[in-house]
């Protein structure tokens, strides 16, 4: 008789794999569910990617892939509700995990994604006896110490709904070794407990391509492009990449008399554009209003064109996990000058792929933009060592490695 593939229950609450990366709540994270849950799947394992949902519209069912499905669950308004907001939903948001499973026949093991799967995800372990794996994308502790000036902490609630799903988690999922560190270090997770997952790329999307094609389609071929891709949210550091921009005009205003910055995102969570406006502002009052440009977040394909027109690719983020838009970058052939934090000193090899400049200070960082764009061999050289190192991160790779850690707990004896 043949063995009933494993049943996993992958939760993302606040944000759908279906969604636009760069739109409201969603990122790099999104990318991460979407492309583990499609490879899971064609590794022998049924997935359901539980999302709460937001749109009237929204089918309650939608096929990634043969054996993966996500189940969009209504728990509140069919609409977007602010993060902070969704805790009360919790309740409607599990009866329907816990219809699904009824359905299904349950589900032999639950991976939450950030810490609002996590307040779900637990209680369904336990009411299903399941293991439960956890990943965070972003820890409130670190992200509370290195805030933008003005930006709120994150709130109590979230540190304790962190600090009470790694307790109990049966595995914890690291994407980098800081992250691990950081699990340990700060929230008390065993080593025995933490595995290390680096998230991949598609390689088919996000590969080199003549720069000068790629322009012209974007019609962009008269200029010379810095690039900032994510969503507007002070912690990316969209202001640094402004900063920046005025920097290296001040700096070399002949030499880059034809160099602009695209913007490539739209504003956090449920909110206004407040973010945009802002980031305008400040480029007005820094007289470089006519060198930034804004685009909505690009799907996918285009997106991967912005990469391969740019000549260098902004990261100046106060915190980041792993860095997926660094990663990304590289595998298009395109250096980076991005801060030296978090996931991004795995992601980028300093001096080899591109730069990592410590702190936030835009004439650090419009230093190393003006060696690339001064210094068209040492940024061809750079570009060709980051498809390179692009390529030990796939999501196939990640998937497998996503399986391993599953099966060393359904396998672990009862």
């Amino acid at each position: 008789m043949a063995h009933r593939r494993p049943r996993v229950a992958i939760i993302s609450l606040h944000t759908s794999p279906l969604d636009q990366p760069g739109t409201g709540d969603a990122g790099g994270m999104n990318v991460y569910v979407r492309s583990a849950a499609v490879r899971l799947a064609s590794c022998g394992m049924d997935v359901d990617v539980f999302t709460r949902r937001r749109s009237p519209e929204a089918a309650e069912i939608c096929e990634l892939a043969p054996g993966a499905e996500v189940v969009q669950v209504s728990a509140g308004p069919r609409a977007p509700v602010p993060k902070e907001d969704l805790p009360r939903h919790f309740p409607e948001f599990l009866e329907g995990v816990r219809r699904r499973a009824r359905l299904v026949g349950g589900y032999d093991l639950v991976h939450t994604h950030y810490w609002l799967s996590g307040e779900v995800g637990r209680i369904a372990c336990e009411d299903w006896g399941a293991p439960l794996v956890a990943s965070f994308h972003t820890l409130a502790k670190v992200k509370n110490r290195s805030l933008a000036p003005g930006e709120p902490p994150e709130p109590p609630e979230r540190l304790r709904g962190e600090t009470e799903t790694i307790a109990c988690a049966d595995r914890v999922v690291a994407a980098t070794p800081t992250e691990a560190a950081q699990l340990a270090g700060l929230y008390g997770a065993e080593p025995e407990r933490i595995r290390l997952v680096p998230p991949g790329v598609d390689h088919g999307l996000f590969s080199p391509r003549p720069r000068r094609e790629v322009a012209e389609r974007l019609h962009m071929a008269d200029v010379r492009l810095l690039l900032f891709v994510g969503r507007l949210q002070a912690h990316k550091g969209p202001d640094v990449a402004v900063r920046t921009l005025a920097e290296v005009l001040a700096r070399d205003p002949v030499g880059a008399r034809d160099v602009v910055l695209a913007i490539a995102g739209g504003p956090s969570g449920s909110g206004s554009g407040a973010e945009v406006a802002r980031i305008m502002d400040l480029a007005t009052a820094l007289g470089v209003q006519e060198r930034v440009m804004l685009f909505p977040p690009q799907p996918q394909a285009r997106l991967a064109d912005f990469y391969a027109a740019a000549e260098v690719v902004l990261v100046p983020s106060r915190s980041e996990s792993f860095g997926l838009v660094a990663l990304e970058a590289q595998a298009c052939g395109t250096p980076v000058v991005a801060a030296r934090v978090g996931g991004l000193r795995y992601v980028v090899r300093d001096g080899v792929t591109g730069y990592l400049v410590e702190g936030h200070d835009a004439a650090d960082h419009a230093e190393r933009v003006l060696r690339l764009l001064d210094d068209r061999d040492l940024a061809a050289r750079m570009g060709r060592a980051g498809v390179e190192h692009s390529m030990r991160f796939s999501w196939d790779v990640t998937a497998r490695e996503l399986r391993g850690v599953y099966e060393e707990l359904l396998e672990a004896p009862a």
